[in-house]
């Protein structure tokens, strides 16, 4: 029997430990708001906004990346697009209320990662798990708070590898904010407005207390009529929408 040259085997095995520490290092970690340790690609070219929020912020920093919109834009709101994005295929959207992407829709579009930015609790935290662990595709969730929007836009940027464009939204987010602030503050408490906020489709659903999409009033100084109502209501509607959508 034939024996092997010792050194043929000494390269062959030296070349697969170089093939599995290259492997390794193609891939990072990256710790999202949920403290969820996610490995990545070292390259990201395809990403998949799970909502809204996220295609606006992934657009402002990256839009060559962007695979799809959440919805399809009306002929009016087109207009507001740049052009190389604005006929994008529409995949769904995976968190919230309204249309949804499912599984196949995830799939077809061959994401490199899913970006979710928006709520960061646990009814959140567990859908990006069960989404991750059905398509095999990284999901990231960034604080989507309005507070939070500056560090939401740089911690995207790092994601990406656009920490440059991110730092520059950043920047101007926080000058805005200034100046929104300023101006509130010149305006006595008794003064301020009262205002109902009205969501949905027709306008009808109510927006609580607590909900990230009421922050807005309080950040310019308005105070939500609907602040008794409590929370309970929107975590209510939160934990159908993820049972509805079937990651639950």
């Amino acid at each position: 029997m034939r024996r092997r040259n010792p050194l043929i085997s000494f390269l062959a095995a030296a070349t697969a430990l170089i093939g599995c520490a290259s492997l390794a290092s193609a891939e990072r970690i990256f710790t999202d708001a949920a403290g969820r340790k996610a490995a990545l690609p070292e390259k990201i070219t395809r990403v998949m906004a799970a909502g809204p929020p996220a295609s606006v912020l992934l657009y402002s920093v990256a839009p060559e990346r962007m695979v799809g919109w959440v919805r399809e834009f009306k002929d009016d709101e087109k207009a507001f697009i740049a052009a190389p994005y604005r006929d994008l295929p529409v995949h769904g959207r995976l968190t919230g209320k309204g249309d949804t992407a499912n599984m196949e829709a995830v799939l077809a579009m061959k994401p490199d990662i899913i970006l979710d930015v928006g709520t960061v609790n646990q009814t959140y935290a567990s859908l990006a798990d069960k989404v991750q662990e059905q398509t095999g595709i990284p999901y990231v969730l960034i604080d989507g708070t309005f507070a939070s929007t500056p560090k939401s836009l740089r911690e995207i940027g790092e994601l990406l590898g656009e920490k440059e464009q991110a730092e520059k939204l950043a920047a101007y987010t926080e000058a805005a904010m200034q100046r929104l602030d300023k101006v509130v503050a010149e305006v006595p408490v008794d003064q301020r407005p009262r205002v109902y906020y009205g969501r949905g489709p027709e306008g009808l659903e109510t927006g609580l207390a607590g909900s990230i999409n009421m922050e807005v009033l309080g950040a310019v100084g308005a105070t939500n009529v609907a602040e008794a109502a409590g929370r309970h209501l929107d975590r209510f509607h939160r934990g159908a929408d993820a049972r509805k959508r079937g990651w639950s």
